[in-house]
């Protein structure tokens, strides 16, 4: 327990750090018009946010579940919170594509962008191989151990980019 609190602690002082200012953009910072750009992310950016947020609670609930509720149906519970979540981080994934394409905003710049595309490399990864797990003889303490970290990982992973997120979308709309 004390080792979660220590890298909880670690966690904020990197996000506080990497939460400044400087990493939101405005509309002529980009190079978009701000009329085509106010077409697309004010517009789409909540039900993105929704999409990944819900994702997120699914992830985190999946996670709480598997290590702290182990009931007679836990991993039947697991799958479907696990599977529910990464489905709507992958749906987010593709309404930010759209939202940033209708708004001419360039794609994949910012440190938000890529940490979100790399967050749902793991978040699929993590799910491959639990489906790996669950329906092949591929099953070794190895692999498990790698299923867990990656889904710890992941989750992490997903609490900085909301944070991240939710900082530049705070500059941009203010703008």
């Amino acid at each position: 327990m004390v080792n979660y609190l220590i890298i909880a602690c670690i966690a904020v002082l990197l996000l506080s750090a990497a939460c400044s200012p400087v990493i939101a953009h405005s509309a002529a910072q980009m190079g978009v018009p701000p009329d085509q750009y106010d077409k697309g992310i004010p517009v789409y950016w909540p039900y993105h946010a929704l999409l990944m947020s819900t994702g997120f609670i699914l992830l985190l609930s999946g996670f709480v579940v598997m290590r702290f509720h182990k009931t007679s149906h836990w991993f039947k519970s697991h799958k479907i919170l696990q599977s529910a979540g990464g489905t709507l981080a992958i749906a987010g994934l593709f309404t930010s594509i759209s939202m940033v394409t209708v708004s001419g905003a360039p794609h994949f710049r910012y440190s938000h962008d890529l940490f979100g595309m790399v967050t749902i490399l793991l978040i699929g990864s993590t799910l491959l191989i639990g489906y790996m797990l669950n329906k092949t003889s591929w099953s070794g303490a190895k692999t498990r151990t790698t299923h867990r970290w990656l889904g710890r990982t992941s989750i992490a992973f997903v609490a900085v980019n909301i944070v991240l997120g939710v900082s530049m979308m705070t500059m941009v709309l203010a703008q």
